[in-house]
């Protein structure tokens, strides 16, 4: 899992996005990222940025990894977003099921409630639907 600033790093050693193209969208000086990129100083001028600047950087490299995602992965991102938001959803249910059950406990519908809250953190922030995207891709997974 990347941290915010390892995003950042990474988006300016890039050279498949240029200077101009990150400065458009995240507002950062034209000539200190040229500068910053020419001189291969990346990490000390990312721990030098501001923190909205670093989030604009890690912003831009998280949209450019979901759209390469579903451009060349028929759509997998996305796709993976929806199942998530499914599952989501059926465990809500489940534990809502649980708590009018005999069997329900006093907390299930506390449960239901730090579901849906994971449910609203996941989907609001990109870094984490990716790191989850990714976990759930990795090859030979063994949960066992």
């Amino acid at each position: 899992m990347l941290t915010d600033i390892d995003r950042a790093i990474e988006l300016l050693k890039d050279d498949s996005i240029t200077t101009l193209e990150i400065h458009r969208v995240t507002g950062i000086s034209l000539k200190s990222l040229t500068e910053t990129r020419a001189k291969k100083h990346v990490e000390d001028f990312v721990n030098n940025l501001k923190y909205s600047e670093v989030m604009a950087l890690a912003d831009l490299f998280n949209d450019l990894q979901i759209n390469y995602l579903n451009e060349n992965d028929d759509n997998d991102f996305y796709k993976f977003v929806i199942r998530m938001g499914d599952w989501f959803d059926e465990s809500i249910g489940i534990q809502k099921e649980y708590y009018h059950s005999d069997e329900g406990l006093d907390d299930d519908l506390m449960v239901a409630t730090a579901i849906q809250t994971l449910n609203d953190i996941s989907t609001r922030d990109k870094s984490i639907m990716l790191d989850l995207y990714f976990s759930y891709t990795r090859d030979e997974q063994n949960m066992m």
